[in-house]
């Protein structure tokens, strides 16, 4: 946990390297729930990885990470590929790896609540919650059961990331267009074209930020070896980093 700033309000650093310096406050206000959305490649389950494994490590921040796709052992060693010891982390009860059955919803909530209660968990990561919307019948349902795990996620008063996975060129930041209004944050990922060069950048923006102000602006990003993602703050998009 970041210090706080002067008016009291708890702040979560992200780890993030480049990321906290854009919040006025430097970091995410404790207990936001924060929409994590962008199409696939563009570094979410790395970017939730890392935001858990610094808060563990760094900041004395329990964190559970929810898989709904992949199993605890492959997002393991998807961590440990940064040169993270994750390991040591689950052995002290400081992180939580779960692949809960997403089919009933109730059972998913009783399992997620379950494990943050375990370890008396800070940080809570869920991916992919635009996963739980597949199994809902129609739009309706859709909106309702997404207001209403969101309504039961806060009362966790977690700082948590709910990733949302987004088509390419989309105006929406979930499968609905709904959990944006819901979340208390909308952190946005882009692959971005550069016609001249024939690339793709890797960008991020912080669409909305709620308990503080924020740049607004598109930072370039780059997935490291051994270092995970980092911002370019400084850098305009296309520049050489």
């Amino acid at each position: 946990m970041a210090d706080a700033p002067n008016d009291g309000m708890e702040i979560t650093g992200t780890g993030i390297s480049g990321l906290d310096e854009l919040f006025e406050h430097k970091g995410i206000p404790e207990g936001n729930m924060v929409l994590l959305a962008g199409a696939c490649g563009t570094g979410k389950s790395i970017f939730g990885m890392q935001f858990l494994y610094h808060g563990a490590k760094e900041e004395n921040d329990p964190g559970v990470y929810v898989s709904l796709e992949e199993s605890p052992e492959r997002v393991m060693k998807n961590m440990e590929e940064f040169g993270w010891d994750v390991k040591k982390l689950v052995d002290e009860g400081k992180l939580l790896i779960i692949k809960p059955e997403i089919y009933e919803l109730n059972a998913l909530k009783r399992t997620i609540f379950d494990a943050v209660e375990r370890i008396k968990a800070k940080r809570l990561v869920i991916d992919s919650f635009t996963l739980i919307s597949t199994y809902l019948k129609d739009d309706y349902d859709v909106r309702k059961t997404m207001f209403e795990l969101g309504h039961e996620i806060k009362k966790l008063k977690c700082t948590t990331l709910l990733i949302s996975d987004t088509v390419e060129k989309a105006n929406t930041f979930s499968v609905s267009g709904f959990e944006e209004f819901i979340a208390d944050g909308v952190i946005v990922l882009y692959l971005i074209k550069d016609t001249s060069k024939n690339y793709l950048l890797r960008t991020l923006l912080i669409r909305k930020m709620r308990g503080t102000q924020h740049s607004l602006k598109y930072v370039p990003m780059k997935i490291i070896e051994n270092k995970g993602i980092v911002l370019y703050p400084d850098a305009a998009v296309f520049e050489e980093m």
